[in-house]
This record gives C-alpha cells, structure tokens and sequence, in this order.
C-alpha cells in the first residue's frame, strides 16, 4: 500500500491525532500529536490492512536550526577544539525535539514514516516499547543521548552514558565537559589518528608510507 493511502486509514482511526502528511521522494511521513503516537502505532501494527509487525528504527531528532516546516541549516553539534578544549557557544538552543518511527510490514512489504514533535523543556512521549519489544533499546538511546523521555517505559536507563552522566551530548547546546568526576578529559579531532606511526622505520607498515612518485 502506498504511504498515502495508510495515512488515509490512519488518520481516519485518529481524527484530529493525525496532524499532516508530507509527500517526500526520498520518504514520505506522517506527523501525530504526540500524545496519542503509542495509539497510531497500535493501530498501524494491528489492523490487518496495515500490518506493520517491525519497527525498524526509532530515531531521537532535535529540530533546533530548523523552521516550523523542517528547513533550514542544521546547527552543529558543540565538540572539542583543536588543543582540546571543550567549545563554548552563547547560542541559546530553542528548537522543538522529536522522534521519527521507522515502519516495515513483513507480510505486505511496505514501509511508513511517523514523526512527532515535543518541546525542548517538555519533552516527554509515549512508551511504544509494548508494541515492539525492540523500541525497549531505541527509547533508552534517545533518552541517554536527547533527553527525551518515554513515559511508561519498563527500564528507563541511560545506554551508553553513565547513570550519573550530566546532560545528553547529542542535544546540539550540549557543552562537552573538561571534567568527569574530577579526571580532567582531553578531547581529539574527530578525524586524528590516536596511534602515529613514525615515518622512515623499517617497521613502518606499508598503507602508512607515503605514496611514492
């Protein structure tokens, strides 16, 4: 079934819960008030004309940068500068946080796109993980790393961070620290090599010699 005819069948299963559907060509989605995202993905996967058995992926995204319609630039991510040092910024983050739902139906072979906005100070959405025990793991990350909370979820623990980790590093006015649990952190370009090898060595491996010529 094409993308628009199941939002047809969703929105008619949410009345006002369905708040727009956008023709994209690399992927068409669907917006839904948050508060009732755990009901169109109930009904998405139980309706049999629909069937949605996987979610493939469920995608933490912070609109900040953007406008009301999802364009413009996006605001990069603060990280370490060259000597280090964490970057600092004055810019005051205001953009709407989010969450994009990646659907698949096995039996039918066909996708859907749900996406949903929350405020940046309120940023709190339905569980969905009683409907596919994989969105258990995608919840936590976007949690650990965006803040946004999933109410109702089982085990609400950071992923990849420690318990006692300040902030979530990929919100883009997240300031990286210099400090952690007072071990000082050094940061590194993203692109530099934490292992240099010496050049002229007769141990030197060969794809780390210069090209010659």
């Amino acid at each position: 079934m094409e993308p628009n005819a199941i939002y047809e069948l969703l929105a008619a299963h949410l009345g006002d819960g369905a708040l727009a559907f956008t023709e994209h060509p690399l992927e068409p989605w669907a917006d839904v008030a948050p508060g009732r995202v755990a009901d169109a993905c109930r009904f998405l996967r139980d309706d049999p004309r629909l069937d949605f058995n996987q979610l493939m992926c469920l995608s933490g995204l912070d609109w900040d940068g953007h406008d009301a319609a999802g364009k413009g630039k996006s605001v990069a991510i603060l990280g370490y500068s060259d000597d280090g040092q964490p970057e600092k910024s004055d810019r005051v983050a205001t953009g709407e946080l989010g969450v994009a739902y990646h659907l698949y139906s096995h039996a039918l072979k066909h996708k859907f796109t749900l996406r949903l906005r929350v405020p940046r100070d309120a940023a709190t959405v339905p569980t969905v993980s009683g409907l596919w025990s994989t969105a258990a793991w995608h919840e936590r990350e976007a949690w650990d790393l965006l803040g946004i909370t999933f109410a109702g979820h089982p085990d609400p623990r950071r992923m990849l961070l420690e318990e006692d980790w300040v902030g979530h590093p990929l919100r883009k006015d997240y300031v990286m620290p210099d400090l952690w649990n007072g071990v000082p952190l050094q940061g590194q370009p993203y692109c530099a090599n934490p292992f240099p090898v010496a050049t002229g060595g007769p141990d030197q491996p060969a794809g780390d010699k210069p090209a010659e010529g």
